[in-house]
């Protein structure tokens, strides 16, 4: 289903990008799929500690144990009226690292201040150093939140197991990194992911 004017474009695009680079199975893939769009991917509910703390859970899990645990994750931040314990977060299933991790994120008081618009002011190197600052957040959750949080168009995923299966499949190699089809590396990622559940 199209949802924007900006979707139409980045498939328009890719599909002129892979002709032209003769990407001829990527061509033949876009020629054959509907447009998607970064918006249908972005739930604009959470803020942004829920935004993280719900991608740091997603983490190499399968995508059904993410969301159970996310669920009891969630209803406890929801309902907490103090500090919520290491040991509260592990019972709903985090490994201690990642109970850690969490923890964090929910003591921290500048990810309280910062909203959408606020991060959207931010230069990329400024956003990159303030999330790999924080503790469980490495260059792939920072490439989720530029993607589906504050909807950048411009980001390729690397070391993304979908993405890397994808590019085997389409490009041959693990080692492309999208660069040809900027500025919608974002809408490449999304069609790469597509590609494998079709």
């Amino acid at each position: 289903m199209v949802r924007s004017l900006k979707a139409k474009k980045a498939h328009a695009f890719l599909l002129e990008i892979s002709k032209k680079m003769q990407h001829d199975s990527f061509y033949e893939f876009m020629q054959n799929t509907d447009i998607i769009s970064i918006e249908s991917r972005v739930n604009k509910s959470l803020s942004l500690k829920y935004f993280l703390i719900k991608t740091i859970i997603g983490q190499q899990v399968s995508v059904k144990a993410a969301e159970s645990i996310w669920l009891k994750v969630k209803t406890i931040l929801d309902n907490a009226s103090s500090d919520i314990s290491l040991d509260l977060l592990k019972e709903q299933g985090l490994s201690k690292p990642k109970a850690l991790y969490i923890q964090g994120i929910i003591q921290d008081k500048k990810i309280k201040l910062l909203d959408k618009t606020a991060l959207k002011k931010l230069s990329t190197e400024e956003l990159s150093n303030f999330l790999l600052s924080l503790k469980g957040i490495g260059p792939w959750t920072l490439g989720v939140v530029r993607m589906f949080y504050i909807q950048d168009s411009d980001v390729f995923l690397e070391g993304d197991l979908g993405i890397n299966k994808a590019l085997e499949i389409f490009f041959n190699s693990k080692k492309y990194t999208g660069e040809d089809y900027s500025p919608y590396k974002t809408y490449l990622c999304l069609y790469l992911w597509k590609s494998l559940k079709s």
